[in-house]
Order: C-alpha cells, then structure tokens, then sequence
C-alpha cells in the first residue's frame, strides 16, 4: 500500500505551504493587483489594435481575411500570447522557488529569489521553452486546473463543442477518451515546470524528465494527493460560501434596506478569502510537486543500491512558519482595505444583479427531453413547457426546397451517411430520426414546421444554415416561402453567415435578424443585425456591455450549466439559448418572485469569488 500512499506527498505540500504561506500569499496578491490593473487592460488593447490591423472592430471569424493587415495581427497575437505565457510562468516559477527552499528545509533570501527568476527569464526567451508554453497555456486549463492562473481561467473547450459530440454514442466516446488523454498527459508533464525553474533543462527537455519521473505509481499518489487536495479546497469553498451568505440572509430577515451595503461588503470580503484559498491551494499542490520531484530524484540516484526512499521526505525540521507576525499583520490590512474597496464597487454590481430578469428564453432546436431536434415532436414539447421561442435551423435540400435539420450529414440522426445536398425535399421528409434519448421522429419540411408553429402560436428564431445546396438566392427563397405561409411575422432570424445576415436586412428591413459569433472579443463587429447571438464562452460582460452601447440585443448560446444560466439572468441578458430551456424558465420565475438579496449574493459569488 505504500506505493500508493498519497499522505506523504499531501503532508509534506501542507507542511511547505505553512512554512511559506506568507510568502506565496503575497506573491499570488501582487501578480492579481499586476494582472488586474496592468497586464489585463495591455491585453486588451493589443488585441483591439490586432483587430483594428485586420479591418476589424470586433473579433468576427466568418470575415477574418488575409489583407494587407493580417501579418501585424499575427504578431501581435503572439505578442499577447507570450505575454501572457510569461506572466503565468514568472508567478508559479516565484512560488516554486520559494516552496522549494521549505521543502529543502533552507532559509529564503531575497537574493536566491531573484537569482532563480533571472535564470528562468534567459530561459523563457529561448525557442525551446515553446513545449512549456504549449502545456501551460493549453494542457493545464483544458485538464480543469485554469483556475490556478487569472489569465487561463476563460481557457477551455467551447460547450457548444463538446455539447454536439455528446449527441450521438461515437461522439460521446471520442469526448470522453479525449478528456482521458488530457489528463494523463498533464499527470505526466506535472514537474515540467518545477524542473524548468530549479535545473538549467530546456523546457522540452524538463517535460521529458517529468513523463519520466511520474511514471508507475509516483503518478498514482499524485492524483491521489489531488483529489484529496480539490476535495477539501470545495468543502472549504462550501463553507466560506456560507459564512459570506449568513449577514445577508439576517438582514434580508431583519432590516432589508441594510441587505445591499451587507450583500456588496460580504461579497468583496468573500472575494478576497476566495484569493487566499486560491493561493493555500495552489501553493501545497506545488509543494506536493516539489516533494515528489525530490522524492522520485532520490528514488532514481539510489535505485542501484536499493534504497530509495518511500516517502516523501519532511519539508523542513520545523513546519512553524518562522520570523515575527508584522509582515501577516500587515498583509491582513492590505487585505481589509482591498476587500473594502472591493465591497464600494460592488454596491453598484449588487443593484444591477438585484433586478429582476426580462430575459427571453429559446428552446435549442426544440425540446431534447420531449423530441428530436428540429421536429415537430420536439417544436412541440418545448412549447409545452412555455418557452418564448423555438430555435430551428434551416437548409436547402439537392432541389431547392426548405427543411428544418442541423447537419448537413444525416449520419448522427438516421444512422444512414448521405448528405442533404444530395437529396431531394420529398427523399428527406421521408427518413425517419432517433436521438440518444430513445425518441423518435421524421425530419420535417420547413412548410409543415411552420404551420405548426403557427398552429400552436409558437415565435421561432430561424437560423439560416448551409447544407452544400444553396442556390445563390437562397436568402430570396427563403423569404419567399415564409411570407407564403404568413412566417415572416412574429418570427425573428439568425446565421452565422455576414452575407445572409446582409442580405436578410435588405430585403426585410422590418425584420428581427441576429448575428451569431462563435468567438467574439475586442468589441462589436460591424453588422445591420438588430443582435448578436454569442457562444457562451466569449459572452463575457464586456461583450454584453459592448453590445448594448452599440444599440444590439445580447443574446446567448448554447447555454446548458445552470451556473452560466443564472449568471445571464442576473446580468439580463436579452436571451438565453439552451438545451435545457426548462431550468432556464424555472431559475427566471425563481428570480422574478425571490425577495431578499441572499440569493443574488450567491449568484455573484459564483462569478467574482474563484477559490479552485
């Protein structure tokens, strides 16, 4: 069972942490006040210039061109890139070398400090830390641990990407083997920075040591040690949760006019504890990197003579933290007044939060839980439960007729591989689709789902979606055959192609046309849309704050974790797509008729206090 013993790696992470507590506590605040108040705002406007190269005022993928412009926009990407590979370098290298003295049971001086960031600056400019800054700015955040870094916390994978494998069982397997594959390889590369910041090795080959020395079950007691280590980090989070509620629930009870200044004071406070446990958590997991290292580095140099050591070994003769309290008690008065000035702010984030939502709510393609996407079973379980409008897509089929399907490829929901370009109107409507949830239905021709809709009274947002058989007028044919069928009223539409969007305005300036973005930064592109539709990922307050000023509706997609959806309520947006409209529906109708700011506060926790 030693083997597998993960407690001697764990105690010896704690016991460096508690050395140096104070140390890493102060680093980790002063790279935020640098990131929050220098190097965010930089970034931000090198990637507006980087737009601005490019013809841009907002980050728009479908007209990205490669004009005389696109060179300063590469280099200034990089740019912003390197930037931000060497800023999370730079804070984890500073806590490395400073746990690393704890574990090696020596005293800290300035002067080491500094010597060891210098070495690990003429490093970082070489080409060979390029497979660093791969792991770092790609493994790291996509594995789950971005929240160890101010500037990898918005990395990750687009829901609406991992949301689509889902849908069907092969997609589900490449998912999950692929989130598999990205854990182990960042076990596996876990002392590349450690040994990049102690040793004079390169950054790829500090990544080959690491795959070496977490081989076997040095590897298991590490994940061990980390599940353990986020297990505490969440009940710790729980509890610092529900001490910052508590005043506000009192005085939501006892005198609700003090309930916003409470609520604003409680959430800075919260949010400046969040940044310490951030820092106690992140600062034992590199100690539990440094007592590995040793521990495997011992293990390799004593393996001829057998006696390699099968513990991590003490971090220091004493696990007290050494010196006098004066330099904790003044950390804790930086603390007081940023939590106070934190608490100022957000008396006027707590107003804003505190109104009630208007946002509209649209069925994704439906109702998954009630029928197949884009079916009518589907139109009509999602109008069952009340949604104010049905999200559907719509292509041309090989004859120039409408249908109401997502995929070009019909592979995913009929099981046969052809393409709807292929394929006439009367071929499609005839083939029958299934979904992972056991429903059954058959694809539906644009005339019978509008009819329905109509039928039932139900608004839809149409989005205009290519499938390879788009006659050059598609737009025209479109409109065509919905003023035909008495569609264009009370409808509204959406696509992520400019051109449609253009052309849709031109033909109908009455009507409601959004603008979808994928990835969307940098302010507002130039569009006739009346609204943006945004992915999830990029709908940042920024985005909506952008979108507002230039007079557009702010919409999201595809919405489907309940803490993204109640962050859009609070923030009201203008609409909410989801796959799950009904939890969406539900956290409205909760909102409009809460009273109180305790559940605002918790909301706003989930946004501004990051603790793992």
């Amino acid at each position: 069972m030693h083997r597998i013993n993960p407690f001697p790696v764990l105690r010896a992470g704690w016991r460096a942490m508690r050395v140096r507590w104070a140390a890493a506590a102060w680093v980790t605040l002063g790279v935020a006040i640098v990131i929050t108040l220098v190097a965010s705002p930089l970034i931000s406007w090198l990637f507006r210039e980087a737009l601005r190269a490019n013809g841009m005022m907002g980050l728009d993928l479908g007209r990205l061109s490669l004009t005389g412009g696109i060179g300063v926009t590469l280099v200034l990407i990089l740019v912003i890139l390197l930037l931000a590979f060497w800023l999370i370098t730079f804070h984890f290298a500073l806590l490395i070398i400073i746990l690393q003295r704890a574990v090696a049971g020596a005293p800290l001086h300035a002067r080491s400090v500094w010597r060891g960031i210098l070495g690990v600056a003429r490093k970082l400019v070489r080409p060979s830390s390029f497979p660093l800054f791969l792991y770092l700015l790609l493994v790291v955040p996509l594995s789950g641990f971005g929240f160890l870094s101010v500037l990898s916390r918005g990395i990750s994978i687009p829901t609406f990407i991992s949301d689509e494998l889902l849908k069907s069982t092969a997609g589900t397997a490449v998912w999950y083997v692929f989130l598999a594959a990205l854990a182990f390889v960042n076990l596996r590369f876990a002392l590349s920075l450690p040994i990049f910041t102690l040793t004079d090795a390169t950054g790829g080959r500090a990544m080959r040591e690491s795959w070496r020395l977490t081989a076997g079950w040095a590897g298991v007691r590490l994940v061990l040690a980390g599940l353990i280590l986020v297990i505490c980090a969440a009940v710790a989070t729980g509890v610092l949760v529900a001490v910052a509620i508590l005043p506000t629930m009192l005085s939501d009870a006892l005198a609700p006019a003090a309930s916003p200044w409470i609520a604003a004071f409680s959430l800075g406070i919260a949010q400046m504890l969040g940044l310490l446990l951030t820092c106690t958590v992140t600062a034992t997991l590199v100690g539990m990197l440094l007592a590995l290292l040793r521990e495997r580095r011992a293990a390799t140099a004593d393996a001829g003579s057998g006696s390699a050591a099968a513990a991590a070994p003490d971090p220091a003769p004493s696990d007290r933290p050494s010196g006098s309290r004066r330099p904790i008690t003044v950390f804790a008065g930086v603390c007081a007044v940023l939590a106070l000035l934190l608490g100022i702010v957000h008396l006027d984030t707590m107003r804003q939060l505190s109104s009630y939502p208007e946002t509209l709510v649209f069925g994704h393609r439906g109702f998954s839980d009630g029928g197949v996407e884009n079916t009518i079973g589907g139109l009509e379980a999602a109008h069952g439960i009340g949604v104010d409008f049905v999200e559907i897509d719509v292509m041309q089929t090989k004859d120039g007729g409408f249908i109401v399907m997502h995929d070009a490829s019909l592979e995913r929901l009929t099981g046969r591989a052809v393409m709807v370009k292929d394929l006439t109107l009367d071929e499609v409507t005839a083939m029958t689709v299934r979904d992972q949830f056991g429903h059954e239905d058959t694809i539906p021709s644009l005339a019978a789902y509008v009819t329905r809709a109509i039928e039932l009274e139900q608004p839809l947002l149409i989005e205009i979606k290519f499938s390879g058989a788009e006659r050059p007028d598609h737009v025209e044919q479109l409109v065509q055959e919905l003023e035909s069928l008495d569609g264009m009223s009370g409808n509204i539409f959406h696509t992520l192609d400019y051109a449609s969007a253009e052309r849709l305005k031109q033909l109908r300036p009455d009507a409601t046309v959004g603008y979808i973005l994928s990835f969307a930064g940098g302010g507002v592109p130039e569009t006739s849309a009346d609204f943006l539709v945004i992915e999830e990922l990029s709908a940042t307050v920024a985005m909506q704050r952008d979108a507002r000023d230039a007079g557009l509706g702010f919409v999201s997609w595809t919405v489907n974790d309940e803490e993204g959806m109640r962050d859009l309520l609070r923030r009201g947006a203008d609409g909410i797509i989801s796959d799950h409209p009904d939890l969406v529906l539900a956290a409205r109708t909760e909102m409009q008729g809460e009273q109180g700011l305790a559940g605002v506060l918790l909301d706003a926790m989930t946004r501004f206090v990051v603790a793992w």
